[in-house]
C-alpha cells in the first residue's frame, strides 16, 4: 500500500505553506512595515527588492515541499521535513486521540483536505499537519490512525455514510439569534478600533483621530435623535460583520453521532470537520448565555481529553439550541450523558454570601467614587444590580445526582449546567471556610481530565450533610441523594 512508502503533499501544499507563512510573517513584521512605508527612501529600495525576495521566498518553499514527506512504518506515522536541517517527527497509533478533516478555500479549489493529528499533552496545537492531501488519502489514514490497524480495501467508502440517529443541523434562524447574542459584536467593535490606530500610524496626515474627535463635537450639539442613530448605526455595522463571521464560521453546521465517534462539520469558506470519540469525554455543559436566556437558547458544549488545534472551539458539540430540545440532542447523540436538568437548590442559609460576594465590591467602588469623583454617589446605583446577580447567582446554584451522573448548576453571568458521570470524575473534594463551618456550609471540588491539564468545577455554599452523601456516592458507588 502506497501509505507505507514516503509520499509527497499534493502541490497545492506549496501555496498553502506560500501564503501561510507570508500571513504570519506580516503579522510579526507589522510594526517594521509601517515604519518601512513611512521613509520614502527605504520605501523605494524596498518595493524594488519586493520580486527578488519573493522569488527567492518561492523557491525556498518548493524545495521544503519537496522534503516534506509522511509514511507509516512500525505502527507510526512519521514526518519528515526541514531544507538545512532535516526533522523527523514520530506519533504512534497508541498516542493518536482524535484526527480532524478540515477543506480551506486553497484545499476546497483543487478538491483537497487538510488533515491534523492530536496527541494525548500535545498542547494546544496539532502534533502533526498535512496541509494538502486528497480526501480519499486523508479517509483511509483516519481510519488507520483511529482503528490502530490498517484499512480494509474500500472500507473506509463503505463506512463512511453510516450513523445512528438524527443529524442536527444549525437552521438559518438559530444562526441569526447566535451572531446577535453573541460576544464577537464586542471584538468587532475592538477591531474597528485597532483598524482606525494603525491607520493613523500609515496615514499620520490623514489626521483620523482628528476627524473623529471633530464629529464628536458636532455630533455633540446635535438633538439626541442624531445621537442614537450614530450609535445605531456602528452597532448595525458591527452586528453585520459578527454575522458574516458567524455564517461563514459556522455555515453548514451538522452534528452526527457515527458508533463510537461524534462528527462535527462546519464552515463555508473553511469546510471543517471534527471527529470526537465518545470514550474520549468527560462531561457536558449546558451554557445559557444572559442574552440568549430570553430567546430560550443555550449551547451545548464537551470537555474532552485532548482537542488540540481548535484553541477552543473543539468543545462546543452544538453552539445554539433551544433549551426544550436539549435533552432530545443528547438522547440521540450522546445518551451517556442524557440526564434531566433539574438540580436541587442551596440552602437558604447561603444565599447571603452570594450577596455579600458581589456587593462588597460594588460597595468598595463606592467608597472610592465618593472620595475621587464629582457625583460619585452615582456609584450607589450599583448596589441593585450587584444585590440582584446575587440572589439570581443563588437561585441558579445547585446540584443532583441522576443515573450515576453528577450535576453542578451555577452562573457568574451566564448559567452553566455540567454533566459528569462517575467514572469520569478524576477527584472529588469538600472544603469550608471558618464562616462556612459556623452555618454548617461546604465548598464542594470536582475535578475532571481535559488534555494535558484538569478542568475543575466547584459549588460553593453546599449542606454539610448534601456534600458528605455526594462524597460518600463517589467513594463507594453508594446511592443517590
Amino acid at each position: 500500500m502506497k501509505m507505507y512508502e514516503p509520499q509527497r503533499l499534493h502541490p497545492a501544499a506549496i501555496l498553502e505553506f506560500l501564503i501561510g507563512t507570508i500571513y504570519k510573517q506580516f503579522q510579526s513584521l507589522l510594526p517594521l512595515i509601517i515604519l518601512v512605508f513611512g521613509q520614502n527612501e527605504i520605501r523605494r529600495c524596498f518595493l524594488f527588492a519586493l520580486p527578488v525576495i519573493l522569488l527567492l521566498y518561492v523557491l525556498y518553499i518548493i524545495v521544503y515541499w519537496l522534503r516534506y514527506v509522511y509514511y507509516i512504518q512500525d505502527d507510526e506515522l512519521h514526518l519528515e521535513f526541514g531544507i538545512f536541517v532535516k526533522k523527523k517527527r514520530f506519533i504512534s497509533f497508541g498516542r493518536v486521540q482524535s484526527v480532524q478533516v478540515s477543506a480551506g478555500i486553497i484545499q476546497r479549489i483543487f478538491g483537497l483536505v487538510k488533515l491534523q493529528v492530536e496527541t494525548a499533552g500535545g498542547g494546544d496545537k496539532a502534533e502533526l499537519v498535512l496541509p494538502a492531501i486528497s480526501r480519499t488519502r486523508a479517509e483511509e489514514l483516519r481510519y488507520i490512525l483511529e482503528s490502530k490497524r490498517p484499512i480494509p480495501a474500500q472500507k473506509y467508502q463503505e463506512t463512511e455514510d453510516q450513523h445512528t440517529g438524527e443529524i442536527f443541523r444549525l437552521s438559518t434562524r438559530d444562526l441569526f439569534i447566535l451572531s446577535s447574542t453573541s460576544n464577537s459584536i464586542g471584538v468587532v467593535l475592538v477591531g474597528l478600533l485597532v483598524i482606525f490606530s494603525q491607520l493613523e500610524e500609515i496615514f499620520p496626515d490623514l489626521n483620523i483621530w482628528n476627524i473623529i474627535g471633530d464629529y464628536v463635537k458636532e455630533l455633540a450639539g446635535k438633538t439626541i435623535t442624531t445621537i442614537i442613530l450614530v450609535v445605531l448605526v456602528i452597532f448595525l455595522l458591527a452586528w453585520v460583520l459578527s454575522l458574516l463571521g458567524n455564517f461563514i464560521k459556522f455555515g453548514g453546521f451538522e452534528l452526527i453521532r457515527m458508533d463510537n465517534n461524534i462528527k462535527i462539520n462546519r464552515g463555508l469558506m473553511e469546510k471543517k470537520q471534527l471527529t470526537i470519540p465518545i470514550k474520549k469525554i468527560q462531561a457536558v455543559r449546558v451554557v445559557e448565555n444572559v442574552l440568549r436566556q430570553p430567546f430560550g437558547m443555550v449551547s451545548i458544549q464537551v470537555v474532552s481529553i485532548s482537542n488540540a488545534g481548535e484553541k477552543g472551539e473543539s468543545s462546543v458539540l452544538f453552539p445554539i439550541i433551544p433549551h426544550r430540545q436539549v435533552k432530545k440532542l443528547l438522547e440521540q447523540v450522546l445518551p451517556e450523558f442524557a440526564v434531566p436538568l433539574e438540580t436541587k437548590q442551596l440552602p437558604i442559609r447561603s444565599r447571603i454570601r452570594y450577596i455579600l460576594i458581589n456587593l462588597i465590591p460594588a460597595f468598595l467602588v463606592t467608597i472610592l467614587a465618593m472620595f475621587f469623583i464629582p457625583y460619585g454617589w452615582f456609584a450607589l446605583l450599583l448596589w441593585p444590580p450587584a444585590i440582584l446577580l446575587g440572589f439570581i447567582q443563588y437561585r441558579d446554584a445547585g446540584f443532583n445526582i441522576q443515573n450515576n451522573k453528577l450535576l453542578i448548576s451555577s452562573r457568574t453571568l451566564g448559567k452553566v449546567t455540567t454533566i459528569v458521570p462517575r467514572q469520569k470524575i478524576q477527584s472529588l473534594a469538600v472544603s469550608n471556610t471558618y464562616f462556612q463551618i459556623k452555618r454548617k456550609l461546604t465548598t464542594l471540588h470536582v475535578a475532571i481530565a481535559s488534555g494535558s491539564i484538569t478542568a475543575s468545577k466547584k459549588l460553593v455554599g453546599m449542606d454539610k450533610e448534601q456534600s458528605a452523601m455526594i462524597s460518600r456516592w463517589y467513594s463507594d458507588f453508594g446511592g443517590y441523594i
